[in-house]
């Protein structure tokens, strides 16, 4: 008898395992992915892990930024004009039967900067109001200026003619550079200085994480190291930054050597700057896998 009720009890458990089995669905397992991010998104109101980790990822995004405008302002430093007519003309002695050969590269060069200009004028909107003042009358006035070369140029009959219209174009290539390097150049600077406010926020985040974990006895050394570094990254590229902000801004027209020479300089401290926050935000890296075990 008591083995018939074993085997009874016995049989209950199987069929109730079974069911179990039969029912129960192993559960998927959930692993967070982060929202995906640009360089114009606010940085998270809080500072747990999750948040530091977006707002990185932001200032990161940031960064890729930067160096997409950096490529676009050595790019119009290292402008140069196309050649019309060969080394051996000269401004008085270009013969007749090639008149019509120079005026079509003439007419080349001027559509090639018009259309640079044009595309330079569609950055506008990135700089502040009053640069968008400065720059739009340079613009404006460089292909009011071009335009009008370009005319005369195509309508000339003489050679002497001509070469004049040439020796005053050479002459304008100054104003066109200058519209389209110190527009770039000041893109680059705005979105440098806005990056640099996100790190500087994020960093008092890191800051006061570390502060916290500190007062409960955590080990926050290894994190107050690159936060050092991180800030100290920041602060270094703030003060290059707007420096060559309120340099570049300055720069009127002149002569083209000597537009592209100062604006190099300026270049040269955002270049810097820019060096500068890359390690910030590589320490920022660092931080957030620091922030995860504390």
């Amino acid at each position: 008898m008591v083995g018939i009720v074993l085997l009874v009890v016995l049989a209950l458990v199987v069929v109730s395992i079974a069911f179990y089995f039969a029912t129960h669905k192993a559960q998927p397992t959930l692993t967070y992915t982060p929202p995906a991010v640009t360089a114009d998104d606010n940085l998270s109101p809080g500072k747990s892990n999750n948040e530091l980790i977006q707002d990185a990822r932001i200032v990161n995004a940031g960064l890729t930024r930067d160096e997409e405008q950096q490529k676009a302002a050595e790019a119009a430093l290292n402008d140069v004009p196309q050649a019309i007519g060969d080394s051996s003309d000269t401004s008085t002695t270009v013969e007749a039967s090639r008149l019509s050969s120079l005026q079509t590269a003439f007419i080349s060069e001027s559509d090639r900067r018009l259309k640079s200009l044009n595309d330079t004028l569609q950055l506008l909107p990135r700089l502040t109001t009053t640069q968008q003042t400065q720059m739009k009358k340079l613009i404006t006035d460089e292909t009011t200026a071009i335009t009008g070369l370009k005319a005369k140029a195509a309508a000339e009959t003489t050679t002497e003619a001509f070469a004049a219209d040439k020796t005053a174009f050479d002459k304008q290539y100054g104003n066109y550079l200058l519209a389209i390097a110190q527009t770039n150049l000041l893109v680059w600077a705005n979105g440098q200085t806005a990056l640099e406010s996100k790190v500087n926020i994020l960093g008092g985040k890191y800051q006061e994480r570390l502060n916290d974990a500190s007062s409960q006895g955590g080990a926050t050394a290894t994190g107050q190291t690159y936060i050092n570094t991180y800030q100290a990254g920041k602060t270094t590229a703030q003060g290059l930054t707007a420096d060559a902000l309120k340099l570049t801004v300055a720069v009127k027209p002149g002569d083209y050597n000597a537009n592209r020479s100062v604006l190099r300089t300026y270049y040269g401290k955002m270049d810097t700057a820019h060096k500068e926050l890359a390690k910030a935000v590589k320490a920022a890296s660092d931080l957030t896998t620091v922030m995860s075990t504390l």
